[in-house]
């Protein structure tokens, strides 16, 4: 079994795999389902626990992205993606490990919280004020450089507040959630 922390790409892979077979998923939700599982892992592990992606997002002009997995998907533009890739053209698509049930559970749960959403409605959710981008955004006089990466401290206050907010001691596995309008 492939332990945490996987890359991004490998993460956006499951969700492919798990919910892209009927029309795909365009890139920039892709992106930010997987922010949103970065977030709530981190609210579940705390800053001290294992990562669940070995490469974090950074302050981009649409919102977190993680640059491998933009990377790796870029080629489809704004079409809908509905194949793996790979972060290396000789190798299979890294995805999260078939027997890794908390973290593919994880992947399920944040799909069914966020996946009726479009890339651009989760997109306006990230920028809102108080979010770890706007913190960033707003502390550098939106005059953010390039590669800067957002905080994990500030993404895991974000996340904490929302399982605060909404009475959970930590993200639900595998449960049907309520369809809400913030993260």
């Amino acid at each position: 079994m492939m332990p945490i922390p996987y890359n991004s790409v490998a993460i956006a892979n499951t969700f492919l795999e798990g919910f892209g077979a009927n029309g795909g998923i365009e890139h920039m939700k892709l992106q930010k389902l997987v922010y949103c599982s970065y977030g709530w892992w981190l609210a579940h592990a705390g800053l001290d626990g294992p990562r669940l992606t070995s490469d974090g997002p950074q302050i981009w002009r649409h919102g977190p992205v993680f640059p491998d997995l933009y990377h790796a998907f870029k080629v489809f533009g704004r079409k809908q993606i509905t194949q793996m890739q790979s972060t290396n053209p000789f190798s299979q698509p890294d995805q999260v490990d078939e027997n890794d049930e908390e973290i593919r559970a994880m992947i399920r749960w944040v799909w069914g919280r966020y996946g009726h959403l479009s890339g651009f409605t989760l997109s306006d959710m990230t920028h809102k004020p108080g979010t770890p981008w706007y913190r960033i955004a707003q502390e550098r006089d939106f005059s953010v450089p390039y590669n800067t990466d957002i905080p994990d401290e500030y993404i895991f206050e974000e996340f904490q507040s929302i399982m605060d907010r909404d009475g959970m001691n930590k993200p639900p596995q595998d449960t049907a959630p309520q369809q809400v309008q913030a993260y």
